[in-house]
This record gives structure tokens, sequence and C-alpha cells, in this order.
């Protein structure tokens, strides 16, 4: 490291169990991130602070004034503008240490193997269950680490994903929810303050897990409430029969609400 990353990292290179050794590993992680929206910012926000080398943003919406009361990587002035690229000047410019890119491209259940692959762990900033299954089901295949989190309302969820040694998002949640059950953002809200909950843990988790030190939610579903600002944990396990990290791995594409109904927009 350079004496300007030695000065940047130093309140985390005191911590007892990190140093040079760990932030070197930081250093020399490639991570996805799976959205640049609530989740996303504070999740992309947090590997650049903490000095992960190279940070791959993926994204193709436009940003929005109603993103604002949560995604603090934009301006009432980026509106109408890529998320990507506004997220990715801006992190760079906090860190001009690493390197972040913006990839304008919709994940899908076809293109998920290839453009996630290569990756030292893939942190899931997604909202709709479609894409959700395709980065679950190519990370567990290309053996990448994956930190998933979600948040809705006044409520959030975390887990961890370590291929063939815990359970994968579809052991815990074999089948998608039909159509229509579960409202999005758009039509039930969000706090915006959630989202920065369940991305500051997802990035903390991964950040955790890149510099080699042990992480928390290993085979565990962290439920966030924070009405009555509860924090559960849930032990979760492998399931024998899970057609993506059982015995056989299965395809099974979960079917974009999107696309069926192109008059609802992924928020």
């Amino acid at each position: 490291m350079n004496l300007n990353e030695i000065k940047r990292y130093s309140r985390q290179l005191i911590l007892q169990d990190f140093g040079t050794k760990e932030q070197g590993k930081l250093k020399r992680a490639k991570v996805a991130v799976t959205g640049a929206g609530g989740l996303g910012s504070p999740i992309s926000t947090y590997l650049t602070l903490a000095g992960v080398g190279e940070i791959h943003i993926f994204d193709m919406d436009n940003v929005e004034l109603s993103n604002l009361n949560r995604q603090f990587l934009y301006t009432p002035e980026d509106e109408g503008k890529p998320k990507i690229e506004i997220a990715a000047k801006r992190l760079q410019e906090i860190n001009p240490e690493i390197k972040v890119e913006g990839i304008n491209e919709k994940i899908t259940y076809d293109n998920a193997f290839d453009i996630l692959k290569d990756y030292d762990a893939i942190v899931d900033g997604t909202d709709n269950f479609a894409v959700r299954y395709a980065v679950n089901d190519s990370a567990v295949v290309n053996k990448i680490p994956l930190f998933h989190g979600a948040a809705l309302m006044y409520e959030g969820r975390v887990m961890s994903i370590i291929p063939k040694d815990t359970a994968c998002f579809r052991c815990v949640f074999p089948e998608a929810p039909p159509q229509g059950t579960i409202p999005t953002c758009r039509e039930a809200g969000i706090l915006g303050s959630v989202t920065g909950i369940v991305g500051s843990i997802q990035a903390t988790e991964a950040i955790r897990y890149l510099a080699g030190l042990e992480i928390g939610l290993k085979n565990k579903l962290l439920i966030i409430n924070t009405d009555i600002m509860s924090f559960d944990v849930v032990n979760i396990r492998r399931r024998e029969d899970c057609t993506t990290c059982g015995e056989k791995f299965i395809p099974k594409p979960v079917e974009d609400v999107c696309e069926v109904n192109p008059s609802i927009t992924h928020d």
C-alpha cells in the first residue's frame, strides 16, 4: 500500500484482527454489486470506503425523484440520467485508489451465469424475484460467495451464501411467490433508512469475508423489523433436494413480472 492508502484506511488497520494483510486482500478483490438503488447505494459506498480494489455495479435504470428518499448517491440534478454513470463517477471520486465501473446491462437468467463470473464476491441489491433467483443460481454454479439483502416498508432481511458450504437463497425460498402477492416499493413504500441498515450489513459481511475474517450470517437469515426495532436470526440449512445447490443443478428461471406487465417498473 502507498502512504495515502495507509492514511485512508488507518482506522480499520488498527483494528485488533484487521491489518495490512487483510487490507491487501480487499485491495486485490473484485466484487459485483447487482443494483445501484436503495441497497446498492450503501453497499457500493461502504465497499468503496473500505478499499475493495475493483467494483462493478450492474444497473440499467435512470434516476427518478422518487429514488431520493433512500438512494443517496444521486441528487435532483441527476434526474433522468443513468444511475450507473452517476454512481460510478461519484464513488471513484470518493476513493481514487480503487476502480469502480458501471455496467448498463439487465441481468437475466440467460446471461447471469456469464456476466457474473470471475468475481470474488457478489453483493445483491436487486429488487425483484426474477433477478434474485438468477443471481443466486449463477453464484452457486460459479462458486462465488453471495451476500443477499432485501427491504420493503419497515422490514429487511440479510443472508450470506457460501456455495456448497451454506444454504442458498433457493434452499430457503424454493419457489418465487405468485405474481401480485408481494407488493413492490412503489406499491407498499419503503423507509429509506431501512435500506441503509440492510445494505450496510451486507457490505460488512462481504468486507469481512473478503478480508479473510469470520462472517456472522452463514446458515442464518437475519430478519429486521424497524416497526418494533427487532433483529431476529433464523437458523437455516442446505436442502439436499435444492435444485440449485443440491446434488444436481436444475435450471429454474423465474418469470419477470415487468416483462409480463410492462406498466410495472423496477425501483
